[in-house]
């Protein structure tokens, strides 16, 4: 019989929890990167019911665990239940990664970083002096609109359903970072023109995403232009209708693989310490992407 050592009294457990978790490949992110790295971690999720949220944290400062991330619905709800936030978490309104030091749970946000850095390596281009249509206005796209107004960005314009949400993002940017952020509605005419003006286009919201693959977030828009550059924070499937029909105009297409790749590269920085080495992180990207498909 084979002895499985890979786990022992001394291993550390870092998680995630949200709702649903099933789906998440984040085990198999932060599980690879513990296995180049050499480094006693293992990486599990937890499913948590909304009313069990409080409790859940709880939980996990009891059992001293080392970190965790927080995922869909509970990334803004989760701060209240924190000890200390960082400044850019709080002004992204969600955090997606907690540290427990000295007995106390701290919050991050680096969904941020993950896709500005995922934006440079696949496109070699920056947001600075750009105009960029991000379309929702959760929490991805409350903190990509915030990432992008930190980077100089000419102008932001969110297009969401629901015009009150956005206004409460452009009003947090406009007011802590940089005067960059109009709003508009869905239904409106008007953001047609916005997404034909835009250099960026970024879908911020799930629509698209597996098992529902038919839908897009522009529905039948026909005005992407070849030089535009198209983002997609979704991951599954690598090339949703909205890409799909970016790239059949002949723009530069970008999914959500590497926002959440490099997200969770620097949330395992934060729980570590450890600066991961660039070569075993380019190997490693492509190593996921094989393994998943994309």
């Amino acid at each position: 019989m084979h002895i499985d050592n890979r786990i022992s009294g001394k291993t550390k457990i870092i998680c995630l929890i949200g709702n649903p978790v099933e789906h998440s490949i984040s085990p198999i992110l932060h599980n690879t990167i513990s296995r180049f790295m050499d480094i006693d971690l293992a990486y599990v999720t937890f499913k948590v019911e909304k009313n069990d949220l409080e409790t859940a944290v709880k939980g996990l400062k009891a059992l001293n665990i080392q970190g965790f991330n927080i995922t869909v619905p509970y990334k803004k709800e989760i701060i209240k239940y924190l000890d200390e936030n960082s400044k850019n978490a709080l002004l992204m309104g969600a955090v997606n990664t907690v540290k427990y030091m000295d007995g106390r749970f701290y919050g991050y946000n680096t969904d941020a970083d993950g896709f500005l850095r995922s934006f440079r390596e696949e496109t070699g281009e920056s947001l600075m002096g750009r105009k960029i249509a991000i379309i929702g206005a959760g929490g991805a796209a409350r903190a990509i609109a915030a990432k992008a107004a930190m980077e100089d960005a000419k102008e932001i314009c969110i297009i969401n359903r629901t015009l009150s949400k956005a206004q409460e993002i452009a009003e947090v940017v406009n007011n802590n970072i940089k005067k960059t952020v109009s709003c508009f509605c869905t239904e409106d005419a008007n953001s047609l023109d916005v997404l034909d003006e835009s250099e960026i286009i970024i879908n911020a919201t799930s629509i698209g995403m597996y098992p529902e693959t038919e839908f897009s977030p522009v529905g039948s828009f026909k005005g992407f232009k070849k030089e535009q550059i198209v983002y997609d924070v979704i991951y599954n499937p690598g090339k949703t209708k909205f890409l799909a029909d970016a790239e059949k105009a002949g723009c530069t297409i970008i999914n959500g693989l590497g926002m959440l790749f490099y997200q969770a590269v620097y949330a395992y920085e934060i729980w570590t310490g450890i600066k991961l080495p660039e070569d075993i992180l380019k190997n490693m990207y492509i190593s996921i992407k094989e393994q998943i498909n994309i």
